[in-house]
């Protein structure tokens, strides 16, 4: 996973060609790898782009639904 700029660099390229208002990394629950480069995902995204960042932790549980529709639609709100 890292050093991996390919990732960062992909993000790069995903922003500049889709311009989204936010960035939302979803994370399984078990993975570690990518729950530890979050941070640098998110300092990236903030520090490069200026763009508002949402790191959500999930197991794909329905009982999630209701808990991640709350956060994302309070980062939109924020927006």
């Amino acid at each position: 996973m890292s050093p991996n700029r390919r990732r960062l660099d992909q993000l790069d390229r995903l922003i500049t060609r889709f311009q989204p208002d936010v960035v939302i990394d979803v994370i399984l629950n078990a993975c570690h790898a990518y729950n530890v480069e979050s941070y640098k995902i998110r300092e990236h995204v903030k520090g490069q782009h200026g763009l508002p960042f949402l790191k959500i932790e999930t197991d794909y549980m329905e009982s999630d639904v209701k808990q991640l529709r709350t956060r994302v639609e309070a980062l939109f709100e924020t927006r």
